[in-house]
């Protein structure tokens, strides 16, 4: 990466950071289901977590300074994300199923078993479609033995981007933020095709009844 490159980069993800804590720091915000979490401690259990792709914008926050590592894609705006994410002290992994994805699968399966790391994956990847989990997800957590916790988030004041392809969301200043765990799922070593389907329809009713809730 050129000096030029580095310099922007340092210049954005400095002043993402301010933006996103800056905004977050004049809101309330709710946790529940964190006895999930427990759950998982208590079973020595790896995690996947797995949200919707618009909801990146609180999540980054939520899991500053853990380590966690999310799956980002190799695109221009994945580069963005991934600056941002480190700057919060996350630990990216690029990759998506379009380019870099076996070796970003390798890499994570390789990280859940040696490190236990915490694994963050947007469900329906870096450009969609919308609402529609990938393969990945599953496979990983089949072949890891990582219990697979839908997450998802809602402000009481929210800014929707109604022309992005995932209806991408910025709480506003001053609204009561609302985060939730979901009851972890875990996949078997091995599944059928018709199996692998069944277990991503029940992660994105999963995920889609937890927004839901979430709004109301």
């Amino acid at each position: 990466m050129g000096s030029g490159k580095k310099i922007k980069f340092f210049l954005i993800r400095k002043l993402a950071k301010l933006f996103i804590s800056s905004i977050i720091f004049t809101c309330k915000i709710d946790i529940s289901g964190e006895k999930y979490l427990q759950e998982i401690t208590d079973r020595e259990s790896p995690v996947i977590f797995i949200f919707w792709h618009r909801h990146i914008f609180f999540t980054i926050y939520r899991f500053r300074k853990s380590s966690a590592r999310p799956l980002i894609s190799f695109s221009p705006d994945g580069e963005i994300v991934s600056q941002i994410a480190d700057e919060f002290g996350m630990d990216p992994v690029r990759g998506s199923s379009s380019k870099g994805g076996a070796r970003a699968f390798l890499k994570i399966m390789n990280s859940i078993k040696k490190e236990n790391s915490k694994i963050l994956i947007t469900a329906d990847g870096p450009r969609g479609p919308l609402r529609e989990l990938k393969d990945g997800t599953i496979k990983l957590a089949g072949k890891t033995g990582a219990a697979v916790v839908p997450i998802s988030w809602y402000a009481s004041k929210v800014k929707v981007f109604e022309k992005s392809w995932d209806k991408f969301m910025i709480p506003l200043p001053f609204s009561r933020i609302r985060f939730a765990y979901d009851k972890p799922v875990y996949i078997p070593v091995k599944i059928t095709a018709n199996e692998t389907e069944d277990y991503k329809a029940l992660l994105k009713s999963k995920l889609d009844k937890l927004e839901k809730g979430l709004m109301n």
